[in-house]
């Protein structure tokens, strides 16, 4: 079995280092005492011997009152260097024969009890000396001091171990004071580094508020701009139409030009959403020249007879997942830029090209891609202008001439659907921006079949009835007459709490709902509507409408028509919402 200690931190691990070397200076004391009552232990019981080898010896003097021999036996001791003091003492306990070792300190005076000590270093004992059973005196012995030469010799290992111990906790208290002082440092810089980083966070937040309001400034006079020439052709269709409605072929050509203009305000509207992203890009499999061809009499009209337009379209049909009308939008913002690019006229390149991306590129996964290039012959940019280009409200055209957002945008498109866009520039060599999109696993023929099924759905499903609810009565009564021109009945409530009174009394086989209404929007009444009628169909038409919140209410099955949509997308919906509700309807 594989064992893992802990890794300890530095603090952690001084601490431990610590509580080491106290344990082993504990262990070493330990030791040193027990060692020290052995040395005592061993020395009290030389002493008691030599004392009881002395009693056996005045036994005899002592009992014939022979001091000279007393002396002789009392004198003999000197001979042992150990010995300090000794002396016989009398029944009565008065010295007869003493002896001290200079400069030791004589025996007592006179001997009353038994002594058997260890004091300063020198072991105290007395022996009484008896015959038969009858006291005869005493003798009494103490041992010299031991030197502190044989102490320190006797415990040098302690010794070594306690110096070793308290050189090991000096370190230790060292370091442990070098590490608060860098924590203390650190602590400091930290605090420091906080303060800086909220004083950055602070002038950052001043600064994005200035480029959010450098931006508004931009983007209100640009999108003004916009959104003007297409209300003045809008509203100058209208009123020619109003004034000549006779003349029926012009009353068609006026009507397109008003349709178109109207387009082309819902793809900037489309545009602005998609910056928000309160809108999600649709994802569906489409094949990239097919849309470019789509696309080719927009493009013409859109870049004027000063440019020369060629079409390089690869013949293989690679499917790629994307938004198809953002990626229309993206590819006419690129033909627009270029144009403004060559005011003197030039010539503009729209090619696709399946290419491979092997791996380790940094950011696509290594598949097959499409690679969408539209490239000019005009003034170029330079490097600082070309690194900027994607940034949202970033042009370097004037006031009212553009938003800032066309290549944002367009690098949108391309990074939501798991590509890349990137921008080829030089001052004077023109410009090439490519667009690289992954390929979708839908085969091709399916996504041709799908293609082919999009036709227009005009006949409405037998008996069927819409619930339309919005806010504004116009947009209300204009869907409401389209969808009786569709061959359905309606009924119309004008927000989301009179649509659930209605649907209480009168249930429809499908809901048309607005997003943004106020009091009670889409989400919320749809909410409410799939709780009491779980299986009702609801289909939200509008605008502006919360993707994220449209899916929680509905569950993640929201079919959103986005406004302004024509009359063959709301019958194809509006037949497709019937079909899936009860999938024997005929769609046709």
């Amino acid at each position: 079995m594989n064992l893992r200690w802990p890794r300890l931190s530095i603090r952690g691990q001084v601490n431990l280092a610590g509580l080491a070397a106290v344990a082993l200076l504990a262990v070493g004391l330990l030791l040193g005492l027990r060692a020290e009552q052995v040395y005592r232990a061993q020395a009290a019981r030389a002493a008691v011997v030599q004392a009881e080898i002395l009693a056996a010896s005045v036994t005899a003097a002592l009992a014939f009152d022979d001091r000279p021999t007393m002396r002789e036996y009392v004198d003999a001791l000197r001979a042992n260097r150990r010995i300090a003091a000794a002396a016989v003492y009398d029944t009565e306990g008065g010295p007869l024969v003493t002896y001290a070792r200079r400069p030791t300190s004589p025996p007592p005076a006179r001997l009353v009890d038994t002594v058997a000590a260890f004091r300063q270093g020198a072991a105290e004992v007395s022996v009484p000396v008896s015959e038969q059973g009858v006291r005869l005196g005493a003798v009494y012995l103490r041992t010299a001091r031991e030197p502190f030469g044989d102490f320190l010799g006797r415990h040098s290992g302690l010794a070594v171990l306690t110096v070793v111990s308290l050189l090991m906790l000096g370190v230790i208290t060292r370091s442990a004071a070098q590490l608060q002082r860098r924590a203390g440092e650190l602590a400091e810089a930290n605090e420091k580094l906080t303060v800086e980083m909220r004083e950055r966070a602070r002038a950052e937040e001043a600064l994005r508020q200035s480029q959010k309001m450098e931006a508004l400034g931009q983007l209100t006079g640009g999108i003004a701009h916009d959104f003007n020439n297409l209300l003045q052709v809008v509203h100058g269709a209208f009123e020619l139409i109003r004034r000549k409605p006779a003349e029926t072929e012009k009353v068609a050509v006026w009507a397109g030009n008003g349709l178109q203009a109207a387009e082309r305000g819902a793809s900037l509207t489309r545009q602005l959403l998609a910056f928000s992203r309160a809108q999600k890009l649709e994802l569906r499999p489409f094949i990239v020249s097919e849309l470019i061809a789509d696309m080719r009499d927009l493009i013409t009209r859109s870049l004027g007879g000063d440019i020369e337009l060629e079409f390089r379209l690869d013949d293989d049909a690679l499917p790629v997942l994307s938004d198809r009308t953002q990626l229309e939008l993206a590819v006419l913002n690129m033909a627009i830029n270029a144009r403004d690019a060559m005011p003197d006229g030039g010539r503009l390149v729209i090619a696709t090209e399946v290419i491979q991306v092997p791996p380790g590129h940094p950011v696509l996964d290594p598949d097959a891609y499409v690679e969408l290039s539209v490239s000019d012959t005009g003034a170029g940019m330079p490097p600082e202008v070309a690194e900027r280009a994607f940034d949202p409200f970033f042009t370097t055209k004037g006031v009212g001439k553009g938003t800032g957002l066309g290549l944002s945008q367009v690098y949108g498109v391309a990074r939501q659907a798991g590509g890349q866009a990137t921008i080829d520039s030089e001052p004077g060599q023109g410009t090439t921006v490519r667009l690289l999109l992954r390929r979708s696993q839908t085969p091709v023929e399916a996504v041709q079949a799908g293609r082919s099924a999009q036709a227009p759905v005009l006949a409405p499903a037998e008996g069927a009835c819409v619930m339309v609810v919005d806010d504004d009565a116009e947009v209300r009564n204009l869907v409401r007459d389209t969808l009786e021109l569709l061959g359905y009945r309606v009924i119309a409530a004008d927000g989301g709490a009179r649509a659930l009174e209605m649907l209480a009394q009168d249930q429809p086989d499908l809901v048309l709902m607005d997003f943004a209404m106020p009091g009670m929007n889409g989400a919320e009444a749809a909410a409410l509507a799939r709780e009491r009628w779980p299986g009702l169909p609801i289909v939200f038409a509008s605008g502006y409408a919360d993707s994220a919140a449209v899916e929680a209410a509905l569950g993640g099955q929201a079919v959103i028509l986005r406004k302004p949509f024509e009359m063959d997308d709301l019958a194809r919906t509006v037949a497709e919402g019937l079909k899936a509700q009860d999938p024997t309807r005929s769609s046709a």
